[in-house]
């Protein structure tokens, strides 16, 4: 078990969603048809949202995406750029999370990166930023520039109160109606 450190991480997807979760509990997908059975099926993902065990980074797509994972508040400079906020999450820690990519849950895939978190239980809200639309936040080749606010920010707290409802939803964000 270690103390958390605020992190910035690179983390992609070719199976439509990247997401944050608690290894241990998925040491039982060691297999393409456990991984079929238990994490790319929206039914029992669900029940490990539920569980608090994965929160979803979710906006529908395949792609890399830059992260930020923290225990604390955005900055104000954050919050000018941020598109959309999902509603709360329980996120339960036995000491370390995963991010990556929805394929590398559990054994079967591997290579997330990994975050030490206290165990406990915790409220995850994602941020997703228009980081583009900062005035230099792009090279003159359209990459980003080296100060440019990531894809998502991760908002950790640790739960003060059990909330009467967490966000279940594999979608991680409200549609625009």
């Amino acid at each position: 078990t270690g103390r958390f450190h605020e992190g910035r991480y690179l983390v992609s997807t070719d199976a439509g969603m990247c997401g944050l979760w608690q290894p241990e509990h998925f040491t039982h997908v060691g297999s393409l048809e456990a991984w079929e059975d238990n994490v790319s099926n929206p039914a029992a993902l669900g029940g490990h949202i539920r569980a608090g065990a994965f929160v979803p980074l979710n906006v529908g797509g395949d792609g890399a995406f830059q992260v930020t994972v923290r225990v604390g508040e955005r900055t104000a400079r954050e919050e000018r750029y941020t598109l959309v906020s999902s509603e709360p999450y329980l996120l339960v820690s036995a000491s370390v999370l995963a991010l990556g990519g929805l394929e590398q849950v559990g054994t079967y895939g591997g290579g997330a990166e990994e975050i030490s978190l206290p165990s406990g239980r915790y409220v995850a809200r994602v941020h997703l930023l228009d980081w583009k639309a900062e005035p230099g936040s792009t090279t003159e080749d359209g990459a980003p520039a080296e100060y440019a606010l990531p894809d998502f920010i991760v908002e950790i707290h640790p739960e003060v109160r059990q909330a009467d409802a967490y966000r279940t939803n594999v979608e991680t964000f409200e549609r625009p109606q």
